[in-house]
């Protein structure tokens, strides 16, 4: 790594530097894990009590990314070899369509028209076709894949380059993440350890909990991984395969715990209750919901001394 270079700066900050010929995916790197620019060309600067961390996940993906020869640039205008039609992400249009011919009639530029792509070709670099009027990023994604399916339908490639989307997992486990802050928060008043059991349950479900859900997202991402180049593959695999085995311990040793729980019919002393906890729960299951931050607890009146009237007063 000898084009890139870390060192210390004021107050606790960490300085890197680009040598003059780093890739630029070094330069993304440092952005994505939140440097900013210094004042030297080649100069970035992470800030903040984590610093050190965030250096050092964007050093490690720049080793990883040095191990593997630059690889050709692609635009929407220039298709993949032996592919028929090319959606990308453009940096101002957003989601293109591109043809490996420049014929602007045929099947493919009326499935293309079909599904509200516009063609551009108003500049040489120009030869794409836009995504529909007014479309937003999720619309634009959506034309683009039932624009694929048909012309795969016809027998047709189609290649996408750039355009991530979340499997179904992601929001599987998004969902099941919900569930378990929720469920974290009820822990706080939980007295029987069979209660505390069955949220452990729940976490552990095959398919509605969170840690198989997570499992399921790494054997997901373990498999794109393998398809990567070996250099990557051999690298990035390993650090897949230690966050699965990790996440299967971690699993295993929660299922031991809700079995104990479940057996062991337990009553814990319920937690005593103040205003100071009493808000902090309710400020946690606000959160765990994502609802917006208000008044919690109105603060609690001071005691009136309360007077029976003559005409109800009981005779003891």
């Amino acid at each position: 790594m000898s084009d890139i270079s870390f060192g210390p700066g004021p107050d606790g900050a960490i300085t890197a530097r680009l040598g003059p010929d780093a890739r630029e995916s070094a330069h993304r790197f440092l952005r994505q894990n939140g440097a900013v620019p210094g004042p030297q060309d080649g100069e970035y600067v992470f800030g903040g009590p984590d610093a050190v961390a965030r250096a050092a996940q964007a050093a490690w993906l720049h080793q990883a990314d040095s191990l593997n020869p630059p690889a050709p640039e692609t635009s929407p205008t220039m298709p993949l070899a032996g592919v028929d039609v090319v959606f990308a992400r453009h940096s101002e249009d957003g989601i293109v369509a591109a043809t490996a011919t420049d014929s602007t009639e045929g099947l493919v530029p009326e499935v293309l028209r079909q599904f509200g792509f516009r063609y551009d070709g108003s500049a040489p670099d120009r030869d794409i076709y836009l995504p529909p009027t007014g479309a937003d990023e999720r619309q634009a994604l959506a034309a683009a894949a039932r624009a694929s399916v048909v012309l795969q339908g016809l027998g047709l490639q189609v290649a996408t380059v750039g355009l991530a989307t979340a499997p179904a997992g992601v929001d599987r486990l998004a969902e099941a993440a919900e569930d378990l802050a929720v469920e974290t928060v009820n822990l706080r008043s939980l007295t029987d350890s069979r209660d505390v059991a069955d949220v452990l349950d729940t976490a552990l479900d095959p398919k509605v909990g969170a840690l198989p859900n997570l499992l399921e997202l790494i054997d997901s991402t373990q498999e794109f991984v393998a398809r990567l180049p070996p250099e990557q593959s051999e690298v990035l695999g390993a650090q897949v395969s230690i966050a699965r085995h990790q996440t299967t311990v971690l699993a295993e040793n929660l299922s031991t715990v809700r079995s104990v729980l479940a057996d062991t019919r337990a009553v814990v002393e319920a937690p005593i209750i103040t205003t100071r906890s009493a808000r902090a729960t309710a400020a946690s299951a606000v959160s765990a919901l994502g609802l917006p931050a208000g008044p919690i607890i109105q603060a609690v009146p001071a005691a009136r001394t309360l007077t029976a009237a003559p005409s109800t007063a009981a005779t003891l």
